[in-house]
C-alpha cells in the first residue's frame, strides 16, 4: 500500500490531476490492473521514480516513466529504463516493446534511442493541452501528438504488407531499423465482406483511435458512422489500418478521400501490421514546434508532406 500511494504521488507531482491514464490514480487499479510497475528507491527506501509496462497486443507498452524533479540530473532514468526493457524482453512471447513518447521535449526519445528503440510513426492529437499539466514547456499545438518508438522482441518477420509504392522506401527503412523482414506488395484488391473495427475512445482528450482489423466493403460507412458520433470542437481521429489485409491499398485511397493522411507505422505489436492514418478535422498541426531527434526528423518531413497534401 505504501508503494502504491508513492506511485500516485509521483504521478500527481508531475501531472497533478491531468494524467490521461486516469486508472492510475487508483490504488486498486495499480495493485490489480494490467500495469506492472517498477520503482526506483534510495537506500533509505524513499521512492523517487516509477516506470510501468502493460500488455499491448503481442507486445508490451512501456509507460508512465517519472523521476522526481530534484533527482533528474543524475542519469537515473537511463539505467532504470534499460533495466526494465531488458527484463521485459526476457519474457516469453513478447513480439516487441513499444513506447509512445511525448514531443514537447526530446529527452525520452534520445534516451530510448540509446537502448535500441527506433522511430516508426506519429499518433497525432492525443493530448488536449488546455486540460494537461506537466513540468516542461508547452508548444503551440492545441493537441499534442505521441511518437511511436519500437524495439524488437521475438518477431523477426512481418510477412507480406500491402502498400502504395510511394510508401515502400519509408516502410523498408522502418522495418530494417527494427530488424524485421517484410515483403512489399502494391497490388490493389476489391473491398468485399464486412469490416471488423475496434475503438479506443478517449473522450476527455476528444480523440478516437480506430483499429481496422479486417477491411470490408462497408469500411467507409463504418468510419463515417464513428465520426458522426464524435462532434466535439477539437475532435480528431487516428486510424490503424491492417496492412497485412490484401484490401489495404484500396481502403487507404478511400480513407484519403475523407480526410485521412499517412502518419507512419505501428509495427510488430499485434498479429497484424498497422499503418497509422490521421484525420485532424479542424485542428491544425504545427510540425515546427515539435521536439524530436534527428532520426525522427526524417520521418517527420515525410509525414508533414502527406499532411500538407491533405490540407491542400
Amino acid at each position: 500500500a505504501q508503494d502504491t500511494q508513492a506511485i500516485i504521488d509521483l504521478i500527481c507531482d508531475e501531472y497533478k490531476s491531468s494524467y490521461r491514464k486516469r486508472e492510475l490514480y487508483s490504488e486498486e487499479n495499480i495493485l490489480h490492473g494490467d500495469y506492472k510497475f517498477y520503482i526506483a528507491e534510495l537506500d533509505d527506501k524513499k521512492i523517487i521514480g516509477v516506470l510501468a509496462y502493460k500488455p499491448f497486443g503481442t507486445a508490451c507498452e512501456i509507460t508512465t516513466g517519472i523521476i522526481l524533479k530534484e533527482y533528474r540530473n543524475f542519469h537515473i532514468f537511463r539505467h532504470f529504463v534499460k533495466y526494465v526493457v531488458d527484463e521485459v524482453l526476457r519474457l516469453e512471447n513478447v513480439s516487441a516493446m513499444i513506447g509512445r513518447s511525448v514531443m514537447y521535449h526530446s529527452i525520452s526519445q534520445h534516451l530510448m534511442s540509446e537502448i535500441g528503440f527506433k522511430p516508426c510513426g506519429f499518433i497525432f492529437s492525443t493530448i488536449l493541452m488546455e486540460n494537461f499539466h506537466h513540468s516542461y514547456n508547452y508548444d503551440d499545438n492545441i493537441k499534442h501528438p505521441h511518437a511511436v518508438i519500437i524495439k524488437r522482441g521475438n518477431k523477426i518477420d512481418a510477412g507480406k504488407i500491402f502498400l502504395p509504392e510511394e510508401f515502400f522506401n519509408i516502410a523498408q527503412n522502418v522495418y530494417k531499423s527494427i530488424g524485421v523482414k517484410i515483403q512489399l506488395d502494391s497490388s490493389e484488391n476489391i473491398l468485399s465482406g464486412e469490416s471488423l473495427i475496434r475503438l479506443d475512445d478517449d473522450l476527455p482528450q476528444q480523440n478516437c483511435n480506430i483499429f481496422i482489423d479486417s477491411i470490408g466493403a462497408d469500411i467507409i460507412e463504418k468510419i463515417l458512422a464513428v465520426e458522426n458520433l464524435h462532434v466535439k470542437p477539437f475532435q480528431t481521429f487516428n486510424i490503424f489500418l491492417n496492412i497485412n489485409d490484401k484490401a489495404a491499398i484500396t481502403a487507404y485511397k478511400k480513407l484519403r478521400e475523407i480526410g485521412y493522411f499517412f502518419a507512419g507505422f505501428e509495427p510488430i505489436c499485434f498479429e497484424n501490421e498497422f499503418m497509422i492514418l490521421h484525420n485532424p478535422k479542424n485542428v491544425a498541426i504545427n510540425f515546427d514546434t515539435l521536439s524530436m531527434t534527428e532520426e525522427f526528423n526524417i520521418l517527420k518531413e515525410q509525414v508533414r508532406n502527406c499532411y500538407e497534401q491533405e490540407r491542400n
